[in-house]
């Protein structure tokens, strides 16, 4: 029974390694992946950048207008996603990709990013008067 028991323990010592090492190796693809898809990012942005910023004003200035006919949900909507998606790129410029892969990084979007993006365009439809406090 003893030579079981150690015959089954070295297997799932084995067992351990193997996932600890598939575990590894899927975090350093996904490292890699991210290094890639952010190089890719940048150099589109930077070589369309005029196109992006013509794009993003019009796109403001619709949902603007949206907004001073009484439909201020658009414009709510436009100024959450600038703020959520230009914050993670500045942290991306600042901490590199491979934040992204990183499970503290989903909890800090999660408790810290997600509310303070809401709450502040929530301050700014109250300021411009399209919304009141609650």
């Amino acid at each position: 029974m003893n030579s079981t028991s150690t015959l089954i323990s070295n297997s799932v010592e084995d067992l351990s390694k193997v996932v600890n090492s598939w575990l590894e190796i899927f975090s350093e693809v996904y490292k890699q992946l991210a290094i890639s898809l952010w190089s890719s990012v940048l150099s589109i942005l930077s070589e369309y950048w005029l196109f992006f910023m013509t794009v993003f004003f019009i796109i403001l200035l619709i949902v603007s207008l949206k907004a001073m006919l009484g439909r201020w949900g658009s414009l709510g909507s436009f100024l959450y996603n600038f703020f959520y998606f230009g914050i993670l790129f500045l942290i991306c410029l600042i901490l590199g990709p491979e934040i992204f892969v990183k499970n503290y990084f989903n909890t800090f979007c999660a408790i810290i990013l997600y509310p303070v993006c809401y709450r502040l365009v929530g301050i700014i439809l109250e300021r411009l008067g399209l919304i009141r406090h609650r």
